[in-house]
Protein backbone atom coordinates (compact mmCIF):
# COMPACT_ATOMS: atom_id res chain seq x y z
CA UNK A 1 0.00 0.00 0.00
CA UNK A 2 1.46 3.87 -0.78
CA UNK A 3 2.49 5.77 1.87
CA UNK A 4 -0.29 8.47 2.50
CA UNK A 5 0.61 12.15 1.01
CA UNK A 6 1.50 14.48 3.46
CA UNK A 7 -0.68 17.27 4.31
CA UNK A 8 0.12 20.56 3.44
CA UNK A 9 1.08 22.62 6.93
CA UNK A 10 -0.20 25.80 8.45
CA UNK A 11 2.45 27.74 11.10
CA UNK A 12 1.12 29.94 13.62
CA UNK A 13 4.03 32.34 14.58
CA UNK A 14 3.96 36.07 16.55
CA UNK A 15 5.60 37.09 19.52
CA UNK A 16 4.52 35.59 23.32
CA UNK A 17 1.61 35.75 24.70
CA UNK A 18 -0.28 37.21 21.73
CA UNK A 19 -3.02 33.77 22.11
CA UNK A 20 -0.35 30.85 19.73
CA UNK A 21 -1.40 28.19 21.41
CA UNK A 22 -5.34 29.19 22.39
CA UNK A 23 -5.70 30.23 18.26
CA UNK A 24 -4.00 26.61 17.71
CA UNK A 25 -6.05 24.97 19.89
CA UNK A 26 -9.09 26.54 18.05
CA UNK A 27 -8.33 25.76 14.84
CA UNK A 28 -7.32 22.02 15.70
CA UNK A 29 -10.68 21.61 17.77
CA UNK A 30 -8.79 20.13 20.49
CA UNK A 31 -6.93 21.54 23.76
CA UNK A 32 -3.56 20.57 22.51
CA UNK A 33 -1.52 23.43 24.04
CA UNK A 34 -1.05 24.33 26.93
CA UNK A 35 -2.13 27.86 28.15
CA UNK A 36 -1.20 30.23 30.17
CA UNK A 37 -0.67 33.95 30.97
CA UNK A 38 2.84 33.10 31.89
CA UNK A 39 5.72 33.55 28.68
CA UNK A 40 7.58 31.07 27.09
CA UNK A 41 5.09 28.44 27.72
CA UNK A 42 5.42 26.70 24.21
CA UNK A 43 8.80 25.70 23.50
CA UNK A 44 8.62 22.69 21.17
CA UNK A 45 6.20 22.65 17.81
CA UNK A 46 3.14 20.74 18.44
CA UNK A 47 1.49 19.46 15.42
CA UNK A 48 -1.84 18.32 14.78
CA UNK A 49 -4.19 17.83 11.57
CA UNK A 50 -7.39 20.49 11.07
CA UNK A 51 -10.13 20.36 8.66
CA UNK A 52 -12.04 22.89 7.05
CA UNK A 53 -14.52 23.32 4.31
CA UNK A 54 -13.51 19.71 3.14
CA UNK A 55 -9.72 20.72 3.23
CA UNK A 56 -7.76 18.85 5.44
CA UNK A 57 -4.38 20.19 6.45
CA UNK A 58 -1.66 20.46 9.53
CA UNK A 59 -1.37 23.14 11.93
CA UNK A 60 1.90 23.70 14.38
CA UNK A 61 2.24 25.96 17.26
CA UNK A 62 5.45 27.34 17.48
CA UNK A 63 7.07 29.63 20.50
CA UNK A 64 7.41 33.21 20.79
CA UNK A 65 9.69 35.19 18.89
CA UNK A 66 12.23 37.45 21.04
CA UNK A 67 14.53 40.41 20.19
CA UNK A 68 17.80 38.80 20.71
CA UNK A 69 17.82 35.75 22.27
CA UNK A 70 20.53 35.23 25.25
CA UNK A 71 19.39 32.48 26.94
CA UNK A 72 20.23 28.98 25.35
CA UNK A 73 16.79 27.25 25.57
CA UNK A 74 15.10 30.36 24.36
CA UNK A 75 17.58 30.52 21.50
CA UNK A 76 16.59 27.06 20.68
CA UNK A 77 12.72 27.78 21.23
CA UNK A 78 13.70 30.75 17.73
CA UNK A 79 15.24 27.98 15.95
CA UNK A 80 12.04 25.40 16.40
CA UNK A 81 10.44 28.76 15.21
CA UNK A 82 12.33 29.04 12.20
CA UNK A 83 11.88 25.34 10.97
CA UNK A 84 8.31 25.74 11.28
CA UNK A 85 8.66 28.52 8.97
CA UNK A 86 10.59 26.45 6.43
CA UNK A 87 8.10 23.27 6.61
CA UNK A 88 4.82 25.08 6.46
CA UNK A 89 3.09 25.71 3.04
CA UNK A 90 0.95 28.84 4.84
CA UNK A 91 2.07 31.27 7.63
CA UNK A 92 -0.33 32.82 10.42
CA UNK A 93 1.43 35.71 11.62
CA UNK A 94 -1.02 36.98 14.74
CA UNK A 95 -0.51 39.78 16.29
CA UNK A 96 -2.21 41.08 19.67
CA UNK A 97 -4.43 43.42 18.53
CA UNK A 98 -5.02 45.46 22.05
CA UNK A 99 -1.46 46.63 21.87
CA UNK A 100 0.65 48.55 19.94
CA UNK A 101 3.18 47.11 16.94
CA UNK A 102 6.61 46.41 18.67
CA UNK A 103 10.20 46.06 17.06
CA UNK A 104 9.57 42.17 17.51
CA UNK A 105 6.98 42.20 15.06
CA UNK A 106 8.56 44.95 13.01
CA UNK A 107 11.38 42.53 12.98
CA UNK A 108 9.26 39.73 12.38
CA UNK A 109 7.55 41.04 9.32
CA UNK A 110 10.48 41.41 7.35
CA UNK A 111 11.85 37.70 8.17
CA UNK A 112 8.31 36.43 6.98
CA UNK A 113 8.53 38.87 3.08
CA UNK A 114 12.14 37.38 2.47
CA UNK A 115 10.62 33.77 2.86
CA UNK A 116 8.15 34.72 0.05
CA UNK A 117 5.25 32.26 1.68
CA UNK A 118 1.48 33.66 1.69
CA UNK A 119 1.29 35.02 5.06
CA UNK A 120 -1.92 35.84 6.92
CA UNK A 121 -2.51 38.18 9.15
CA UNK A 122 -4.86 37.35 12.05
CA UNK A 123 -5.24 40.32 14.57
CA UNK A 124 -6.33 38.94 18.05
CA UNK A 125 -8.27 39.27 21.18
CA UNK A 126 -10.31 41.38 19.37
CA UNK A 127 -13.22 40.44 21.36
CA UNK A 128 -16.29 43.41 20.54
CA UNK A 129 -17.23 45.90 17.72
CA UNK A 130 -15.22 48.45 19.13
CA UNK A 131 -12.08 46.47 19.45
CA UNK A 132 -13.04 45.22 16.13
CA UNK A 133 -11.57 48.59 14.59
CA UNK A 134 -8.03 48.15 15.87
CA UNK A 135 -7.23 46.28 12.99
CA UNK A 136 -7.01 48.79 10.45
CA UNK A 137 -3.81 49.67 11.99
CA UNK A 138 -2.32 46.61 11.50
CA UNK A 139 -2.77 47.51 7.21
CA UNK A 140 0.74 49.24 7.00
CA UNK A 141 2.44 45.62 7.84
CA UNK A 142 2.04 44.94 3.94
CA UNK A 143 0.09 41.33 4.25
CA UNK A 144 -3.07 42.67 2.90
CA UNK A 145 -6.36 42.31 4.91
CA UNK A 146 -5.88 41.75 8.68
CA UNK A 147 -8.62 39.68 9.74
CA UNK A 148 -10.18 40.51 13.19
CA UNK A 149 -10.39 37.29 15.37
CA UNK A 150 -10.45 36.35 19.08
CA UNK A 151 -9.45 32.83 19.32
CA UNK A 152 -10.76 32.67 22.99
CA UNK A 153 -14.09 33.26 22.49
CA UNK A 154 -14.14 31.61 18.41
CA UNK A 155 -15.10 35.02 17.05
CA UNK A 156 -13.59 35.79 13.61
CA UNK A 157 -12.07 32.01 13.23
CA UNK A 158 -13.97 31.08 9.99
CA UNK A 159 -13.32 33.83 8.08
CA UNK A 160 -9.43 33.32 8.90
CA UNK A 161 -9.88 29.50 7.78
CA UNK A 162 -11.14 30.75 4.69
CA UNK A 163 -8.32 33.15 4.15
CA UNK A 164 -5.60 30.29 4.95
CA UNK A 165 -7.20 27.24 2.97
CA UNK A 166 -7.32 29.85 0.06
CA UNK A 167 -3.44 29.61 -0.28
CA UNK A 168 -3.66 25.69 0.62
CA UNK A 169 -2.96 23.04 -3.00
CA UNK A 170 -5.90 21.63 -4.20
CA UNK A 171 -6.18 18.28 -3.08
CA UNK A 172 -4.98 15.72 -5.96
CA UNK A 173 -7.55 13.80 -7.21
CA UNK A 174 -7.29 9.77 -6.31
CA UNK A 175 -7.68 7.29 -9.05
CA UNK A 176 -10.70 5.62 -8.82
CA UNK A 177 -9.87 2.06 -7.78
CA UNK A 178 -10.39 -0.94 -9.70
CA UNK A 179 -12.66 -3.82 -8.95
CA UNK A 180 -9.98 -6.23 -8.40
CA UNK A 181 -8.03 -3.50 -6.13
CA UNK A 182 -11.51 -3.12 -4.44
CA UNK A 183 -11.55 -6.92 -3.51
CA UNK A 184 -8.67 -6.83 -2.48
CA UNK A 185 -8.00 -4.53 -0.26
CA UNK A 186 -11.10 -5.75 1.07
CA UNK A 187 -9.26 -8.86 1.85
CA UNK A 188 -6.64 -7.35 3.47
CA UNK A 189 -6.21 -8.04 7.36
CA UNK A 190 -6.87 -4.80 9.48
CA UNK A 191 -4.09 -3.77 12.00
CA UNK A 192 -3.71 -1.16 13.71
CA UNK A 193 -2.50 1.97 11.90
CA UNK A 194 -0.52 3.86 14.27
CA UNK A 195 1.17 2.16 17.81
CA UNK A 196 1.35 5.39 20.19
CA UNK A 197 4.58 5.62 22.24
CA UNK A 198 4.57 7.69 25.41
CA UNK A 199 8.19 8.32 26.38
CA UNK A 200 8.26 9.03 29.71
CA UNK A 201 11.02 9.13 32.77
CA UNK A 202 11.39 11.67 35.77
CA UNK A 203 13.50 15.05 34.22
CA UNK A 204 16.70 14.58 32.61
CA UNK A 205 16.89 11.32 31.80
CA UNK A 206 16.92 11.54 28.03
CA UNK A 207 13.26 11.47 26.97
CA UNK A 208 13.73 14.53 24.26
CA UNK A 209 17.51 12.80 23.63
CA UNK A 210 15.92 9.98 22.33
CA UNK A 211 13.59 11.28 20.44
CA UNK A 212 15.93 13.44 19.11
CA UNK A 213 18.14 10.65 17.93
CA UNK A 214 15.40 8.50 16.53
CA UNK A 215 14.57 11.72 13.77
CA UNK A 216 18.43 12.46 13.62
CA UNK A 217 17.21 16.40 14.11
CA UNK A 218 16.68 18.71 17.17
CA UNK A 219 12.67 18.15 16.95
CA UNK A 220 12.57 18.70 20.39
CA UNK A 221 14.72 21.32 22.67
CA UNK A 222 17.32 19.47 24.70
CA UNK A 223 18.73 21.35 27.65
CA UNK A 224 20.49 20.15 30.82
CA UNK A 225 17.65 22.39 32.87
CA UNK A 226 15.47 20.12 34.26
CA UNK A 227 12.03 20.83 33.39
CA UNK A 228 12.89 21.83 29.09
CA UNK A 229 10.07 20.21 27.95
CA UNK A 230 7.13 21.32 29.18
CA UNK A 231 4.11 19.98 27.23
CA UNK A 232 3.12 16.71 25.51
CA UNK A 233 4.70 16.47 21.73
CA UNK A 234 2.96 14.47 19.45
CA UNK A 235 5.75 13.43 16.96
CA UNK A 236 4.65 11.14 13.95
CA UNK A 237 7.48 8.35 12.67
CA UNK A 238 7.28 5.50 9.98
CA UNK A 239 9.79 2.83 10.46
CA UNK A 240 10.15 -0.47 8.41
CA UNK A 241 6.38 -0.14 6.83
CA UNK A 242 4.62 0.47 10.26
CA UNK A 243 3.35 4.06 12.00
CA UNK A 244 4.15 5.20 15.50
CA UNK A 245 3.15 8.23 16.87
CA UNK A 246 6.22 9.47 19.57
CA UNK A 247 4.93 11.20 22.32
CA UNK A 248 7.75 13.00 24.35
CA UNK A 249 6.36 14.57 27.54
CA UNK A 250 7.86 16.74 31.03
CA UNK A 251 9.84 15.11 33.22
CA UNK A 252 7.27 13.34 36.23
CA UNK A 253 9.25 14.49 39.41
CA UNK A 254 7.96 14.53 42.98
CA UNK A 255 4.96 16.07 43.64
CA UNK A 256 6.74 18.72 46.54
CA UNK A 257 9.15 19.48 43.80
CA UNK A 258 6.04 20.76 41.76
CA UNK A 259 6.32 24.36 42.57
CA UNK A 260 5.29 26.52 39.41
CA UNK A 261 1.75 26.42 38.29
CA UNK A 262 2.61 25.68 34.77
CA UNK A 263 4.41 22.21 35.69
CA UNK A 264 0.94 21.35 37.56
CA UNK A 265 -0.08 21.54 33.64
CA UNK A 266 3.13 19.56 32.27
CA UNK A 267 3.02 16.58 34.96
CA UNK A 268 -1.21 16.41 33.90
CA UNK A 269 -0.22 16.33 30.20
CA UNK A 270 2.52 13.14 31.17
CA UNK A 271 -0.39 11.58 32.88
CA UNK A 272 -2.73 12.12 30.08
CA UNK A 273 -0.23 11.21 27.73
CA UNK A 274 0.44 7.36 29.49
CA UNK A 275 -3.40 6.87 29.52
CA UNK A 276 -3.25 7.57 25.80
CA UNK A 277 -0.48 5.43 24.98
CA UNK A 278 -0.72 1.75 23.50
CA UNK A 279 3.01 1.43 24.59
CA UNK A 280 5.36 3.65 27.31
CA UNK A 281 9.20 3.55 27.41
CA UNK A 282 9.50 4.18 31.22
CA UNK A 283 13.08 6.32 30.39
CA UNK A 284 15.82 5.61 33.99
CA UNK A 285 19.17 6.31 34.15
CA UNK A 286 21.59 3.70 33.83
CA UNK A 287 24.67 5.46 35.65
CA UNK A 288 22.09 6.21 38.81
CA UNK A 289 19.96 2.95 38.59
CA UNK A 290 15.80 2.49 39.84
CA UNK A 291 15.32 5.22 42.15
CA UNK A 292 12.42 5.93 44.27
CA UNK A 293 10.99 8.23 41.26
CA UNK A 294 11.30 5.50 38.76
CA UNK A 295 9.10 3.41 41.04
CA UNK A 296 6.38 5.97 41.25
CA UNK A 297 6.56 6.81 37.30
CA UNK A 298 5.99 3.07 36.62
CA UNK A 299 3.04 2.91 39.29
CA UNK A 300 1.56 5.32 37.12
CA UNK A 301 1.95 3.30 34.29
CA UNK A 302 0.80 0.63 35.90
CA UNK A 303 -2.38 2.03 37.38
CA UNK A 304 -3.74 3.19 33.72
CA UNK A 305 -2.91 -0.42 32.74
CA UNK A 306 -0.68 0.41 29.58
CA UNK A 307 1.92 -1.85 28.09
CA UNK A 308 5.64 -0.65 29.03
CA UNK A 309 9.57 -1.16 28.37
CA UNK A 310 12.14 -0.08 30.46
CA UNK A 311 14.72 1.94 28.49
CA UNK A 312 18.11 2.60 30.55
CA UNK A 313 19.92 5.24 29.23
CA UNK A 314 23.32 6.72 28.95
CA UNK A 315 24.80 3.48 28.44
CA UNK A 316 27.92 5.32 27.02
CA UNK A 317 28.69 6.72 30.42
CA UNK A 318 29.18 3.24 32.05
CA UNK A 319 32.62 2.37 32.31
CA UNK A 320 32.56 -1.58 33.29
CA UNK A 321 29.55 -2.72 31.08
CA UNK A 322 29.19 -6.14 31.97
CA UNK A 323 29.13 -5.65 35.58
CA UNK A 324 26.76 -2.85 35.47
CA UNK A 325 24.46 -5.15 33.06
CA UNK A 326 24.25 -7.53 36.12
CA UNK A 327 23.97 -4.89 38.52
CA UNK A 328 20.68 -3.32 37.14
CA UNK A 329 18.96 -6.70 37.37
CA UNK A 330 19.85 -6.74 40.68
CA UNK A 331 18.76 -3.80 41.64
CA UNK A 332 15.26 -4.47 39.33
CA UNK A 333 14.77 -7.81 41.17
CA UNK A 334 15.56 -6.58 44.73
CA UNK A 335 13.58 -3.05 44.69
CA UNK A 336 10.84 -3.74 42.26
CA UNK A 337 10.12 -7.43 42.03
CA UNK A 338 6.45 -7.20 40.23
CA UNK A 339 8.74 -5.91 37.46
CA UNK A 340 9.96 -9.21 36.40
CA UNK A 341 7.46 -9.60 33.60
CA UNK A 342 8.47 -5.82 31.63
CA UNK A 343 11.13 -6.26 29.08
CA UNK A 344 14.45 -4.20 29.27
CA UNK A 345 16.82 -2.67 27.24
CA UNK A 346 19.90 -0.53 27.30
CA UNK A 347 20.66 2.73 24.79
CA UNK A 348 22.93 5.50 24.00
CA UNK A 349 21.08 8.44 22.64
CA UNK A 350 24.43 10.28 22.08
CA UNK A 351 26.52 6.72 20.05
CA UNK A 352 22.87 5.37 18.74
CA UNK A 353 23.90 2.37 20.45
CA UNK A 354 20.45 -0.03 20.39
CA UNK A 355 18.83 3.18 19.32
CA UNK A 356 16.45 1.33 16.63
CA UNK A 357 16.15 -2.04 18.36
CA UNK A 358 13.60 -0.37 20.76
CA UNK A 359 10.97 -0.57 17.60
CA UNK A 360 11.36 -4.65 17.89
CA UNK A 361 10.42 -4.06 21.95
CA UNK A 362 7.44 -1.98 20.97
CA UNK A 363 6.00 -4.19 18.10
CA UNK A 364 5.64 -7.08 20.96
CA UNK A 365 4.34 -5.07 23.73
CA UNK A 366 1.99 -3.80 21.69
CA UNK A 367 0.60 -7.05 20.20
CA UNK A 368 0.94 -8.56 23.62
CA UNK A 369 -1.64 -5.65 24.79
CA UNK A 370 -4.07 -6.55 22.04
CA UNK A 371 -3.49 -10.45 22.98
CA UNK A 372 -7.27 -11.63 24.13
CA UNK A 373 -7.63 -15.48 25.63
CA UNK A 374 -10.96 -16.89 24.36
CA UNK A 375 -13.52 -17.96 26.80
CA UNK A 376 -13.65 -21.40 26.65
CA UNK A 377 -9.50 -21.86 26.73
CA UNK A 378 -9.56 -19.93 29.62
CA UNK A 379 -12.10 -21.40 31.84
CA UNK A 380 -10.29 -24.96 30.74
CA UNK A 381 -6.72 -23.03 32.02
CA UNK A 382 -8.50 -22.39 35.19
CA UNK A 383 -9.24 -25.50 36.22
CA UNK A 384 -5.77 -26.66 35.08
CA UNK A 385 -4.67 -23.89 37.86
CA UNK A 386 -7.48 -25.34 40.45
CA UNK A 387 -5.71 -28.70 39.83
CA UNK A 388 -2.43 -27.76 40.67
CA UNK A 389 -3.15 -25.23 43.52
CA UNK A 390 -6.60 -24.76 45.23
CA UNK A 391 -6.53 -22.00 47.10
CA UNK A 392 -6.89 -22.40 50.79
CA UNK A 393 -10.08 -23.07 53.28
CA UNK A 394 -11.22 -20.98 55.91
CA UNK A 395 -13.65 -21.28 58.42
CA UNK A 396 -14.55 -24.44 56.22
CA UNK A 397 -15.54 -22.17 53.15
CA UNK A 398 -13.60 -22.83 50.66
CA UNK A 399 -13.17 -20.35 47.17
CA UNK A 400 -14.80 -21.00 43.98
CA UNK A 401 -14.22 -19.69 40.55
CA UNK A 402 -17.49 -20.30 38.97
CA UNK A 403 -16.68 -18.75 35.83
CA UNK A 404 -13.63 -16.16 34.00
CA UNK A 405 -13.71 -14.49 31.11
CA UNK A 406 -11.49 -11.73 29.48
CA UNK A 407 -13.52 -8.41 29.50
CA UNK A 408 -11.13 -6.13 27.09
CA UNK A 409 -7.88 -5.11 26.87
CA UNK A 410 -6.15 -1.73 27.65
CA UNK A 411 -6.09 -2.45 30.19
CA UNK A 412 -6.32 -6.30 29.57
CA UNK A 413 -8.94 -7.22 32.50
CA UNK A 414 -10.19 -10.79 33.43
CA UNK A 415 -13.33 -10.84 35.33
CA UNK A 416 -13.51 -14.18 37.67
CA UNK A 417 -17.03 -14.83 38.65
CA UNK A 418 -17.10 -16.30 42.54
CA UNK A 419 -19.06 -17.51 45.37
CA UNK A 420 -17.06 -15.17 48.00
CA UNK A 421 -14.65 -12.56 47.00
CA UNK A 422 -13.21 -12.15 50.59
CA UNK A 423 -11.82 -16.43 50.53
CA UNK A 424 -9.44 -15.15 47.57
CA UNK A 425 -6.19 -13.69 49.33
CA UNK A 426 -4.38 -11.79 47.43
CA UNK A 427 -1.39 -14.28 47.24
CA UNK A 428 -3.72 -16.61 45.63
CA UNK A 429 -4.59 -13.64 43.11
CA UNK A 430 -0.77 -13.37 42.73
CA UNK A 431 -0.42 -16.59 41.68
CA UNK A 432 -3.68 -16.98 39.06
CA UNK A 433 -1.72 -14.12 37.42
CA UNK A 434 1.45 -15.59 37.19
CA UNK A 435 0.33 -18.89 35.50
CA UNK A 436 -1.14 -16.54 32.95
CA UNK A 437 1.71 -15.15 32.33
CA UNK A 438 3.58 -18.76 31.86
CA UNK A 439 1.13 -19.67 29.64
CA UNK A 440 0.02 -16.91 27.29
CA UNK A 441 2.76 -14.37 28.02
CA UNK A 442 1.52 -10.55 28.82
CA UNK A 443 4.80 -9.36 28.38
CA UNK A 444 5.17 -5.83 29.46
CA UNK A 445 1.20 -5.62 29.62
CA UNK A 446 -0.03 -4.92 33.44
CA UNK A 447 -3.25 -7.66 33.65
CA UNK A 448 -6.06 -6.33 36.20
CA UNK A 449 -8.07 -9.30 37.73
CA UNK A 450 -11.75 -8.70 38.84
CA UNK A 451 -13.61 -10.98 41.18
CA UNK A 452 -17.68 -10.81 41.04
CA UNK A 453 -19.49 -12.39 43.05
CA UNK A 454 -22.24 -14.69 41.62
CA UNK A 455 -25.69 -13.47 42.53
CA UNK A 456 -27.83 -15.20 44.99
CA UNK A 457 -31.61 -16.17 44.04
CA UNK A 458 -34.14 -14.98 46.17
CA UNK A 459 -36.54 -17.03 48.12
CA UNK A 460 -40.10 -16.60 47.53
Amino acid sequence: MAKKKKLPLVAIVGRPNVGKSTLYNRIAGRQGAIVHFEEGITRDRSYSTAEWEGRAFRVVDTGGIVENPIDPIIKKMQDQVHKAIEEARVIVFLIDGRQELTRVDEQLREELFKYGKPVVLAVNKLDNPKLEQNRFDFYRLGFGEPFAISSTHGLGINALLDEIVKHLPEPATAPQPTEAETEEEAEEEVEPAVTKVAVIGKPNVGKSSFVNAILNEERVIVDETPGTTRDAVDIEFHWKGNDYLFIDTAGLRKKAGIKRFVEHFSVSRSLRAIRRADVCLVMMDATEGITEQDKRVVDYVQEHGTAMVLVWTKWDLVEHKEARLKSLKEDLDFKAPFLKWVPWMTISNLTRLRLFKVFDYIDNVAAEARKRIGTAELNKFMEEIRAVHAPAVQKGRVAKIRYATQSGVRPTTFILFVNQKRLFHFSYMRFIENRLREKYGFEGVPIRLELREEQREKKS
